[in-house]
């Protein structure tokens, strides 16, 4: 049987902020920056699928937010 495993990303403003629960940013959450600090949305989907991931999902929330779902073959 074929397996997957999953990734969860919160992106706000074409930042991605958060994979799995983990802050993306180079500069620690809460400081001066934190948000610019995290990657670029679209370089981030670049690299992602580069890595065999496929986007399946998207639940936007408010303006400018979305948790996007990934998944790709496990193993």
């Amino acid at each position: 049987m074929q397996r997957f495993e999953y990734l969860v990303v919160y992106q706000e403003n074409n930042r991605v902020l958060t994979a799995n629960g983990n802050w993306q940013g180079l500069v620690d959450k809460g400081q001066d920056g934190d948000v610019a600090s995290c990657p670029d949305k679209f370089e981030y989907l670049a690299e992602a699928g580069a890595q065999g991931w496929e986007l399946v999902g998207i639940d936007p929330e408010e303006t400018g937010t979305a948790v996007l779902y990934f998944k790709r073959t496990h193993g």
